[in-house]
């Protein structure tokens, strides 16, 4: 579905699809404190086809032996339509020990790379532009020769996010490298330094500089945490292929995660070629397999991310619940395989709205009204002792005493009737004394009615039903719940006034649970009165 915001995409994004190409195998497994084995980077290469990523560069096949290994081994077991690479610096060795790993692919690509930035040539290859040219299009040429016309030829110009003082030099090197057969030229942001901006208007140069035939990737570092929006951006500006890693996982602090990516694009109305319900069982696995924690507040796939605190945001949280755009998220969970989307959290900054879903999710009954008297004991209870965000049996305990036990001058105890259910009798508490009342009546709430009168109390019964519990807790798996409409009366022949109160009661019993609702909803009605 189109999003409402894609008015604002550009029309030279509108004419193209994202191609996502997956690092994790190569650039995420490399910065992990245990790296992979065959067997583990099988289970990543599985999941990664299952997430339908379009290219994945399954390692650097010159590494070691292996690496070399795992990089056949998973090239044997690609699919037709998927780009297969192996990285490999712009040397022969390398260039060479790649293609004997990823020629057994139906799809392969190898992806060499050189710096072109004017630091790294004098600092740390101390080599002169010209010999890093004359290296960048030898090693294509090589790659070209190698290759016999199958598959394609990536080139990158690591650490392209810090050559804005000597563009000329680097698009030289692009179109000789192009001319020399490359098919695909790579961008990366190798480490993070400056605003994203700034490398989008490189970005937005070389596409514009570039033959329209050339693929143009980018491959951001999250170095300051804006790898994310760097990537989306340049994709707008005219970068296709996208390279990005499960989790962020990579270098530092990461490389560029794909399902931020994805789904801010999918917000911005492009058609994104993933399994994008696959998004948050990757992140769950992943994280596993790596032994990397998943951030609790990381976008889309935290813990926490799906939680609502303040009053405000879980009031509009409620009333956009079930809308396909909420108040306060950025996607609905169900779109990356989540079944939570909003989840509320009682804290002491939460309102009656935050109350009444809480309850209500927690298969109890509860009306505004009632979450609107429930709040300020809840409120109290989170601000004792620094307790902070309540749990569900807190919030049970609490709805308890507040609805299932409400406070006042009447107090049931017991109750026991006669052999034909004519006349019922009650142990009950009145202002604290001890007492037995009787009364008789067509059923237990109609007897307990006429019982009270004799205390001086008059009620007028408005509604009366029985509900069943959607709820699993154990302590209510058997209770039969009462909700009891009443209203006062001034005296036994007066006619009702005043508020309708209503009044709950659970009990394993059914008819104790219909007396219990009854003395509820009259101790409601008594409070604040002098009885």
């Amino acid at each position: 579905m189109a999003s409402p915001n894609a008015s604002v995409t550009p029309a030279s994004a509108q004419s193209r699809r994202p191609f996502f190409y997956d690092v994790t195998l190569r650039d995420g497994n490399q910065a992990l404190r245990q790296p992979w084995n065959l067997e583990e980077k099988e289970r990543v290469f599985a999941q990664l086809l299952k997430l339908g990523v379009q290219g994945i560069e399954i390692g650097f096949a010159g590494a070691s032996d292996m690496d070399f290994a795992a990089c056949e081994y998973l090239a044997k077991k690609a699919p037709d339509d998927v780009v297969i690479s192996s990285l490999a610096r712009a040397v022969p060795r390398d260039i060479e020990r790649a293609w004997e790993a990823v020629k057994h692919a139906p799809n392969p690509r190898i992806h060499t790379f050189i710096t072109t930035s004017m630091h790294n040539m004098e600092h740390v290859l101390r080599m002169p532009p010209e010999e890093v040219k004359r290296r960048a299009v030898d090693s294509v040429a090589l790659i070209r020769k190698l290759m016999g016309g199958r598959g394609s030829i990536q080139f990158s110009a690591e650490h392209f996010g810090d050559c804005g003082d000597n563009m000329d030099f680097v698009i030289d090197v692009f179109r000789s490298v192009i001319e020399a057969g490359a098919t695909v030229i790579n961008l990366p942001n190798t480490v993070e330094r400056y605003r994203p901006q700034l490398f989008v208007d490189l970005v937005a140069k070389v596409v514009a500089a570039l033959p329209r035939h050339v693929t143009i990737a980018v491959h951001t570092h999250n170095d300051l945490g804006m790898a994310t929006a760097t990537t989306v951006e340049s994709y707008f500006a005219g970068a296709t292929q996208l390279e990005c890693a499960l989790n962020g996982l990579g270098e530092r602090a990461g490389n560029t995660n794909i399902y931020e990516v994805a789904c801010a694009l999918h917000n911005c109305g492009e058609n994104v070629p993933l399994h994008l319900d696959a998004i948050y069982e990757s992140a769950l696995l992943v994280s596993e397999w790596a032994q990397v924690p998943l951030y609790e507040k990381a976008p889309l796939v935290g813990l926490d991310v799906v939680a609502h605190r303040s009053g405000i945001h879980q009031d509009g949280a409620a009333k956009t619940k079930g809308l396909e755009k909420g108040a306060y998220r950025a996607i609905n969970g169900s779109l990356i395989g989540r079944k939570e989307s909003d989840r509320l959290a009682f804290t002491s900054q939460s309102g009656k709205s935050a109350v009444f879903e809480i309850v209500r999710d927690l298969g109890l009954p509860i009306t505004m009204e009632e979450a609107a008297t429930l709040q300020p004991r809840l409120k109290t209870l989170s601000e004792s002792n620094g307790k902070g965000e309540l749990s569900d049996a807190d919030i049970v305990m609490a709805y308890e005493k507040e609805i299932l036990q409400v406070s006042g001058p009447l107090e049931f105890r017991d109750l026991s009737m006669s052999s034909h259910e004519e006349e019922f009798f009650f142990d009950i508490g009145w202002r604290g004394e001890a007492m037995k009342i009787s009364g008789a009546g067509t059923g237990p709430i109609d007897a307990c009615m006429k019982a009270v009168e004799k205390l001086g109390l008059y009620f007028h019964l408005v509604g009366y039903r029985q509900i069943a519990l959607n709820v699993d807790r154990a302590e209510f798996a058997a209770d039969a719940v009462t909700e009891i409409k009443i209203q006062k009366r001034a005296g036994k022949d007066e006619p009702a006034s005043g508020p309708v109160i209503l009044g709950r009661g659970m009990d394993t019993d059914t008819i104790k649970a219909n007396v219990r609702a009854l003395f509820n909803g009259m101790n409601l009605l008594l409070r604040g009165e002098k009885t």
